[in-house]
């Protein structure tokens, strides 16, 4: 047979063709050779339609490079107008694309492939918005500059791509006149900002934390009043409300530190066109609440319910646009002149970064505060935090036992002088005696900032249990970082209470040698609210301690049988420093956010 000249067209009809280059197409067994060709298809519109589908799918699969080519590839196919002008030297290799939409536009100053400037602007002047420029700009520039070891060749356009896409997103659902998405995310920040500035100043007037830092108090009001609203950090381009971070009691870490782990809510907008729920309309106001913040006179049944401040909320009015084209009518305007004036059709959307995994009574609640009906999952709440592995059995109405080995920095005898601790191995059980069902909550329309205020507390909960989890039951490559000590060697926290011993106790090892390894049992309960049972060897018997995490991710001891019966008194300990209450160990668990580091405090303390 002779030789075709030529390529072949790629075909997709093999599952295992499409699945080797990581797409998921869905071309219902119709080769991309076809679709070119025209063979068996007379509709253009179809043809175009599932050529697209390609187009995505190759898009996702590959961003492509930083290069002149690559750039204006990726604005035009994110609806951006380009235009290439010349720049600095007006040499024919340097030159700057601009990337246009209705609102914004973003100015790249690129030579021979290599990008040495980018910008953005907005297209009309708003103080609300120029405030944040300077710091969008900074990444989108590190997004496409070369950085250290880094190659025109191999620097990919993934990270550029990401924030250029919310740019472009809250660009096209914005309307001229009348909506600018971009001015009404400002203007929550705006809100959000000012009542986590009143929630730093109320820590300041505490004299127990009278020696921290103005970030420790920021990391603080964080994790325990309104969160932190945070404008382009992290390398992301938005706005994202901190509620939770690992690490928080270090007296280095920062609110926008990429330290440890970090639990957030991005704040964007969304078309509402494809809901099919009574929403509220994005509205474009910096007044989300009153200047005072708390009520003055707060109904009985706001004092009845209160846990905190009651904060004083405000409903901005509501948006009309104006006719367009499309909506005008034929006959002109009613009487009233609001015949073709209509509501955005637009959405402020929360999504959680990372998703919240929590139980299916949870997730209803969540929902129900944001007016969103989400279909319940049907997957138990283990298996979402600890998926069970492919071919494995798995009965979700059986108990589940899950193991894993963990190492511990611990100081066996630091009352005889020993300064470093020893590594010590953790055989670590899970039992889930009684599985429910959880849900993945990722995102939910939201109507007013309020709304996420009030699902935090639960948030919270449900995010230090997951850190708690991870860290006994994660399966990882190394373990953990622990602990990192300051120039002088010392660990410290925003805990007062007998720091200084509990810093030592922290301190890392290095080099240190493994001991018997210390079987750890922890039965899981998620319903109705998480407990853990730990139970570990202790002198001639068993330890057996009850734990719930509660509301704001707060440590309870619920009961146990190592720990003084008298709270005054605190637990013995045998001469091993400051007597401690059942409190004060369960804050010992919030600060060092590892059971294992815990239960040797524990036996540290009371053995």
């Amino acid at each position: 047979m002779p030789s075709q000249p030529g390529n072949p067209p790629i075909n997709f009809d093999s599952p295992s063709a499409a699945a080797a280059l990581g797409l998921d197409i869905n071309l219902d067994n119709i080769s991309v050779g076809g679709l070119v060709g025209g063979a068996n298809r007379s509709d253009e519109d179809d043809r175009k339609k599932r050529m697209d589908a390609v187009i995505a799918a190759l898009w996702a699969f590959d961003t492509g490079r930083v290069s002149n080519d690559g750039l204006e590839r990726l604005a035009v196919h994110l609806g951006l107008e380009c235009l290439w002008e010349p720049a600095g030297t007006g040499t024919e290799n340097d030159k700057m694309l601009v990337m246009a939409g209705r609102t914004m536009c973003v100015e790249i100053s690129i030579k021979n492939h290599v990008v040495y400037h980018a910008s953005l602007s907005f297209n009309e002047p708003s103080p609300r918005l120029d405030k944040h420029i300077e710091k969008a700009s900074a990444i989108l520039f590190k997004d496409l500059a070369l950085g250290p070891g880094e190659s025109q060749l191999t620097k990919k356009l993934s990270k550029f791509r990401a924030n250029l896409e919310r740019l472009a997103m809250l660009d096209r659902l914005s309307v001229t006149p009348g909506l600018n998405c971009h001015e009404a995310i400002a203007g929550i920040w705006e809100s959000l900002e000012m009542l986590h500035r009143w929630d730093v100043q109320r820590l300041r007037e505490d004299s127990t934390l009278s020696g921290k830092s103005e970030e420790n108090l920021r990391v603080l009001a964080l994790c325990t009043r309104h969160g932190c609203p945070l404008m382009h950090a992290r390398g992301r381009i938005g706005l994202t409300l901190d509620y939770w971070k690992q690490y928080r009691n270090y007296r280095s870490t920062s609110v926008d530190s990429e330290e440890g782990n970090t639990w957030g809510i991005l704040i964007d907008c969304a078309s509402a066109s494809n809901m099919n729920m009574v929403y509220t309309p994005v509205r474009v106001s910096d007044k989300w609440i009153s200047p005072n913040l708390v009520k003055t006179n707060p109904t009985d049944d706001e004092i009845m319910s209160a846990t905190g401040p009651i904060l004083d909320w405000l409903e901005p009015p509501n948006i009309l646009l104006p006719p367009t084209e499309e909506n005008k009518p034929e006959t002109g305007l009613d009487m009233a002149g609001l015949t073709a004036s209509k509501p955005a059709d637009v959405v402020f959307m929360a999504t959680f970064n990372p998703p919240v995994i929590v139980t299916n009574g949870v997730a209803m609640e969540i929902y129900k505060m944001s007016a969103f009906n989400a279909p319940l999952s049907s997957s138990t709440f283990d298996n979402l935090l600890f998926p069970v592995g492919q071919g494995a059995n798995y009965d979700p109405s059986e108990p589940r036992v899950l193991k894993c080995m963990r190492e511990v920095p611990v100081l066996l005898g630091v009352h005889q002088g020993q300064t470093k601790p020893t590594l010590k191995l953790h055989n670590n059980t899970l039992l889930v005696d009684k599985p429910v069902y959880g849900q993945v909550v990722t995102h939910v329309p939201i109507s007013h900032p309020k709304d996420l205020i009030m699902m935090l507390p639960l948030l919270r909960q449900y995010a230090f249990l997951s850190l708690l989890l991870a860290n006994s039951f994660e399966q990882r490559e190394r373990a953990p970082t622990v602990s990192e000590p300051d120039a002088t060697g010392e660990y410290t926290s925003t805990l007062r209470t007998t720091e200084r011993e509990f810093g030592d106790f922290m301190s890392k090892a290095k080099g240190g040698n493994h001991s018997q390894h210390l079987k750890v049992d922890i039965v899981l309960s998620a319903h109705p609210i998480p407990r853990l049972q730990l139970v570990f060897p202790f002198r001639q018997t068993a330890a057996m301690i009850n734990i719930e995490i509660q509301l704001e991710g707060k440590v309870h001891i619920v009961s146990d049988n190592i720990f003084s019966e008298s709270e005054s008194e605190g637990s013995q300990s045998k001469g091993k420093g400051k007597l401690l209450t059942r409190k004060q160990f369960a804050e010992k668990l919030e600060l060092c956010e590892n059971i294992g580091i815990w239960v040797e405090f524990i036996k540290h303390k009371l053995e």
